[in-house]
């Protein structure tokens, strides 16, 4: 008899729902009440959420450099332009659209998820290749100074352009 009575109070509020609406069940376990248009979107969101959790993968940090009025971020010794400068080419940003749907198709994220993703690595990327130019630069330097100690140190051999300048006569080649 209890049974029937949490049946009937269940087919009541289910009964309640408007029309053009339903209830979807969220990755957290929870009841939503959803317009039936966004079901397919509520859906992908919600898978996309699934796989991401799956993969382990983390939300991006708050902020951004525009909202601290920087329309570069630093690197070392340059900046990184935002917008870039010189501007991308059509063809560059088709690109760009075609490696961010491949990583959102390929993870299941979305767009936003996948474009920044692609940043970071891009980004990753610059502050290697920024590393690796310091790292020849500091090499450079370096031997440019062992070069000048070993200089000082023995003498430069083209320095003596004379033939005989600081050789002292032998008498046995005056002989001959």
């Amino acid at each position: 008899m209890r049974n029937q009575s949490n049946q009937r109070e269940l087919a009541t509020t289910i009964s309640n729902i408007p029309d053009g609406f339903t209830i979807s069940t969220g990755p957290d376990g929870q009841q939503y009440l959803v317009p039936q248009y966004m079901v397919p979107a509520l859906d992908h969101a919600f898978a996309s959420y699934q796989s991401k959790a799956d993969l382990g993968v983390s939300n991006a940090p708050g902020g951004s450099q525009q909202a601290q009025n920087r329309p570069f971020d630093v690197l070392a010794e340059g900046k990184l332009m935002f917008p870039p400068d010189p501007q991308l080419s059509d063809h560059d940003r088709l690109t760009l659209h075609a490696e961010v749907l491949a990583l959102q198709e390929k993870l299941g994220i979305s767009y936003k998820d996948a474009s920044h993703r692609l940043y970071i690595a891009e980004l990753e990327k610059l502050k290697v290749a920024d590393q690796t130019y310091k790292a020849f630069k500091n090499l450079d330097s370096r031997i440019e100074t062992s070069l000048k100690t070993l200089e000082a140190r023995f003498g430069d051999p083209k320095a003596n352009t004379e033939p005989d300048a600081g050789v002292v006569p032998d008498a046995d080649a005056d002989a001959e």
